[in-house]
């Protein structure tokens, strides 16, 4: 006799930084949107202007971290000190002093990003990818004209604005040639395993040409609908570990393998961007005008993610800022389920600094035998 399956228990949400309502400077919160590697980003509006905007906190479990503070302050200011259209808009960084706690405002994204638009559509058209390699090559090269390299180029951190121009996102990881001093070791690896470069997986000092290989993964996983290096077989760390010597050791696939329909002329520029050795891959300024003649030549307009990202109570209640974030005695809003995304949770692994060092080390050793 079979017996029921045992109910799941219940997975307990961490309460909010910010209830609706909680006012941070002249904002007022209006929803959480997510959780990333440092902080929670909310939706809320601007009361001085009207407009929304996101507001990100520095993550409660990082406050008593130096390095990841300043990582956070880092992020704040490279975003403030940028102004380009392929580059998302910071509007204010200040300090919730009763919490201790730092965070910035920046513009609402609300065409999702290129990660949710391939979730929604599957694998995206030649002309459209095109398209979004030239703007976001032209963003990422303005910013290393700046002396920032972002280190973590991938498909969530190239939002979408609503008017459908995009935007790269998520400087947290970035590595900036005016900062006195280095919060990244030598040998240290930062990044996201499916789109890192060989340079960056070493643990060696990376310029833009590190960015412009993790632009040419990226690339690839929005043509064909995955990353180029990807390993089914053994554990997550096992996985994790042969993908970060693929990147090192192994031949740049062809996307046309996974799908036949690809332009010719876009995958062999990905394949460039992609070469193993950086000296021989192409600059921004060469890659963004290649790209959009690609564009021009293909065809598409950048799509916005046609789906509801998320709503809005109609009444929020007022709340007064207390220890930082105002806690009210309503719920919070509960929005949609969040899309579940279909790469492996590396970037989990690639948070802990520790897991990483063995990971490579495991990696190189395997490399040289």
């Amino acid at each position: 006799m079979s017996t029921p399956d045992r109910p799941k228990p219940r997975v307990r949400e961490e309460k909010p930084v910010l209830e609706p309502g909680a006012m941070v400077g002249r904002y007022r919160s209006l929803k959480k949107l997510g959780v990333g590697s440092m902080g929670e980003v909310y939706l809320a509006e601007d009361e001085s202007l009207g407009r929304r905007v996101a507001i990100k906190l520095l993550g409660t479990k990082h406050l008593g971290n130096a390095t990841v503070r300043e990582r956070f302050l880092r992020e704040a200011r490279a975003l403030a000190r940028l102004a380009h259209p392929n580059l998302i808009t910071v509007f204010e960084s200040g300090h919730i002093e009763e919490a201790d706690r730092p965070y910035f405002a920046m513009e609402l994204l609300e065409g999702g990003d290129t990660h949710k638009l391939l979730d929604e559509r599957g694998p995206l058209p030649s002309g459209v990818v095109a398209l979004i390699g030239a703007q976001a090559a032209a963003g990422l090269g303005e910013a290393a004209r700046a002396g920032i390299i972002h280190r973590d180029v991938k498909p969530s951190n190239l939002g979408i604005s609503r008017h459908g121009v995009l935007k790269v996102t998520d400087f947290s990881l970035a590595k900036s040639d005016t900062t006195e001093k280095s919060l990244t070791g030598k040998g240290m690896v930062v990044g996201t395993a499916d789109y890192i470069a060989p340079e960056q997986a070493r643990g060696e000092d990376v310029d833009e040409r590190a960015d412009i290989y993790s632009l040419g993964c990226t690339l690839f996983h929005l043509l064909t609908g995955k990353p180029p290096f990807r390993c089914e077989e053994g554990t997550q760390m096992q996985r994790y570990v042969d993908v970060m010597r693929a990147h090192l050791t192994a031949p740049v696939p062809d996307p046309r393998n996974f799908a036949p329909n690809i332009d010719g002329e876009l995958a062999r520029l990905i394949a460039d961007m992609m070469d193993k050795d950086r000296e021989r891959r192409p600059t921004s300024e060469e890659l963004a005008p290649a790209l959009a003649r690609l564009a021009g030549r293909l065809g598409g307009d950048l799509p916005r993610v046609s789906r509801r990202l998320f709503t809005v109570p109609t009444e929020i209640p007022v709340a007064s800022v207390a220890a930082g974030a105002a806690r009210t005695t309503e719920p919070a809003p509960s929005g949609k389920a969040r899309t579940p995304q279909r790469h492996m949770p590396w970037s989990r692994v690639a948070a802990a600094a520790a897991v990483l060092l063995v990971a490579i080390a495991i990696a190189l050793a395997l490399v040289l035998r």
